[in-house]
């Protein structure tokens, strides 16, 4: 009888199912809103990788073209880059110095997600183009390069993984590879 009254004088303190229920459903809420940020989040991360590959590929082959005149251990006299519309690669062509004949050119390609969208040319800063496919010539050991016809920049603009729009221009004087702000790149494009 005693323990009875104990029991009795107890107050019970717990969660109503409504209450559980409330509960799971912020936390499900909360939880949504994380994931679909996080989708977001990924894919501008796998933009941005796509974007850096083609920097970091370009400027890797700019520098070994500005310290040495070999590549795959053979000797060239130029590296010609070739940029192709609606393709999703940079084709390379080393023009290797022949001392055998069995010695030919090296071509190799650098290939990611992008596809290349425009190739505009500014010549005297009057934007031309609508070309399908440019090529530039590197020389050993100097920074300046020819870009096909004498154009003073040449202006890439790259579709990566058919999601986002990156702009690169290359100039004639330091033929480096090097990204365009978004807005000069849809004042450069609006009528493209």
């Amino acid at each position: 009888m005693i323990q009875k009254r104990e029991n009795q004088n107890v107050s019970h303190k717990a969660f109503t199912l409504i209450e559980m229920v409330i509960v799971l459903i912020i936390m499900w809420i909360m939880l949504m809103f994380t994931v679909s940020l996080s989708g977001d989040q990924i894919q501008k991360v796998r933009d941005k990788a796509v974007k850096e590959s083609i920097l970091a590929e370009m400027q890797t082959r700019y520098s070994r073209n500005l310290g040495s005149s070999s590549f795959a251990w053979k000797m060239y006299n130029t590296m010609d880059v070739k940029l192709v519309k609606w393709e999703n690669k940079i084709n390379f062509k080393y023009d290797v110095i022949k001392k055998k004949p069995e010695d030919k050119d090296i071509e190799n390609t650098f290939t990611d997600h992008f596809e290349i969208k425009y190739i505009l040319f500014d010549s005297d800063n009057a934007i031309s183009g609508g070309e399908n496919s440019v090529d530039i010539n590197y020389s050993p050991y100097k920074i300046s390069c020819k870009i096909w016809e004498n154009k003073n920049k040449v202006v890439i603009v790259a579709r990566v993984n058919d999601n986002k729009d990156y702009c690169f221009e290359i100039k004639q004087n330091n033929c480096r590879l090097t990204e365009i702000s978004e807005e000069h790149c849809n004042t450069l494009t609006k009528d493209k």
